[in-house]
């Protein structure tokens, strides 16, 4: 006798091979059978008829570190898009390892990245271990990965001073992630775009990614560059990845700026190349022609030199340097008009809506004294999106087969999230990939499955998730291929997809015909563990 039987469906089992019709039965939190027709006794029989079974979806690329650790909140835009497990720790910012005399930088530092809606948070665990049991403490509906941002992690040794770290300070770095991989840590990322993860050169990435490879974590990079030096960039991770050993994930992949559009086929011929000549590269991406990040992102990493306090405080009184390098940067991103202000912490409710065009001639300011004033005005804490890339490309890059699904989001309440505006990312990322592929037929259903499900499993080494088989943990998405479809925007964000069933966590129903359940069947995965 089983708990749960999903029948009648199309299984898509996260290894790209071809769908076929089958009944799968859930005990005990495991797959128990996957049977042609099941008939016997069940405690619940959902009948899935022209539906898709698939493996729950991995979110390869988030930011939602602190999310289960805040109080009241109930982060469904990511499990009513098919989700059951996030990586956090991206693009070199987590929110640990913090020790306790630089919790107050270290906070400072983690919370002016995250979204104007997140409230801020003061953090306090030093290692994996210490989320991991914080978690368990109020267990949420899906389950959390963690990576060691080496941002966070160069601050906790050494501050957010624009240097190179001492022999010593090295050696102390590759211990503490060392550490904190053996407590269960997928890998660690890169943003080397956000100070003080910039600052570091060659040898301080080699030496940190070779402690990865020797434990086959990952090394998941936000690129030094996405726009007219993306080349460039790609050569210097690839050289990293060559010296190491480590498997290279190159995240959020793109091309950035009209300049570059058009040159898909040359970035993903380079990293074939790659892989022919024995480096293990993959990438994740997100389905929409827009990025998000800071204002911050504008200022040169110069300006980032002492920490977000040193940023705010050039910004008050810009010098003519750091207008420009805000400008430079401005454009390779495509202009003024092509960054919106989406958050100010409440600090500059005028602005939020427009873009940088829009607030200088508003102020009869430059655009580029326009975003120093707003980071001088928000505590350099402001979020944008940046309408940067030509979906052309974005629909040339999905179609790899190497390239996972990451949203680069993080995960929210739609109340609470109805009261700002967000990238639509975090809370449509896979079923906008799934209609994207559909409507354009871009590739099969169930290579589409396996870039979000197999592929990011295989990448991470989990052992137990991403395929549907008989004995490996029960989490599965149950969706309607001919309905799903993203219906969140850029103005109206917080809106449910369409088209996702059914969620299981553990064997424990968490979406119900598209409505979340009592469960809390989430964790925190480890690596190896």
């Amino acid at each position: 006798m089983y708990q749960y039987v999903l029948k009648g469906g199309q299984i898509a089992d996260g290894t790209g091979n071809p769908l076929y019709a089958g009944d799968v039965c859930i005990q005990d939190g495991k797959i128990a059978a996957i049977v042609p027709s099941f008939h016997g006794e069940c405690d619940h029989v959902l009948d899935v008829t022209g539906k898709t079974i698939a493996p729950g979806f991995i979110d390869i690329h988030t930011h939602s570190d602190t999310v289960p650790l805040t109080p009241g909140l109930n982060p469904e835009s990511k499990l009513y898009q098919g989700i059951t497990l996030e990586i956090t720790g991206n693009c070199g910012i987590s929110h640990l390892p913090v020790p306790p005399d630089r919790r107050e930088a270290q906070s400072q530092y983690y919370n002016t990245l995250l979204p104007a809606s997140m409230p801020y948070v003061e953090l306090v665990d030093e290692s994996v271990s210490d989320y991991a049991e914080h978690v368990a403490q109020n267990p949420p509906a899906a389950n959390y990965g963690v990576l060691i941002g080496h941002g966070t992690l160069r601050g906790a040794v050494m501050g957010f001073d624009m240097r190179d770290p001492t022999p010593q300070e090295q050696k102390e770095m590759e211990e503490l992630l060392a550490r904190n991989l053996d407590e269960g840590a997928f890998g660690m990322s890169l943003g080397l775009i956000y100070p003080p993860s910039s600052f570091a050169k060659l040898e301080e990435l080699v030496g940190l990614a070779k402690v990865l490879a020797d434990r086959d974590c990952i090394l998941a990079v936000h690129m030094r560059n996405e726009s007219d030096r993306v080349f460039e960039a790609v050569e210097e991770m690839l050289e990293v990845a060559r010296l190491s050993g480590v498997h290279l994930e190159i995240s959020h992949l793109k091309l950035m700026g009209r300049a570059q559009w058009g040159r898909t086929d040359e970035l993903l011929q380079r990293l074939d190349r790659a892989r022919r000549e024995g480096i293990k590269v993959t990438c994740d991406q997100y389905p929409y022609n827009a990025s998000s990040t800071g204002l911050s992102a504008l200022a040169p990493g110069w300006a980032h030199d002492g920490g977000v306090s040193k940023l705010t405080e050039r910004c008050k009184a810009p010098s003519q340097q750091l207008l420009h390098d805000i400008q430079a940067e401005m454009d390779r991103r495509g202009g003024p008009a092509a960054v919106l202000l989406v958050g100010t912490n409440g600090r500059l409710p005028e602005c939020q809506g427009k873009t940088l065009e829009e607030i200088s001639a508003m102020w009869n300011v430059t655009p580029a004294q326009a975003a120093a004033s707003c980071l001088a005005q928000c505590e350099s804490a402001v979020s944008c999106i940046y309408f940067t890339m030509d979906f052309e490309d974005v629909c040339n890059i999905m179609k790899d087969m190497n390239i996972a699904v990451g949203s680069d989001g993080v995960g929210h309440s739609y109340e609470q999230a109805a009261k700002f505006c967000h990238h639509p990312r975090s809370f449509g990322t896979f079923p906008r990939f799934l209609q994207t592929v559909r409507e354009r037929n871009l590739m099969p259903l169930e290579k589409a499955v396996y870039k979000m499900t197999g592929l990011p499993a295989s990448i991470l080494g989990l052992k137990d998730r991403g395929v549907i088989k008989e004995g490996l943990c029960a989490d599965l998405t149950v969706f309607d291929w001919n309905r799903v479809a993203d219906r969140s925007t850029y103005t109206k964000s917080a809106v449910k997809p369409a088209g996702i069933e059914y969620v299981f966590v553990a064997g424990q129903l968490s979406l119900d015909q598209g409505e979340q359940t009592s469960a809390r069947a989430g964790r925190v995965l480890r690596h190896g563990l």
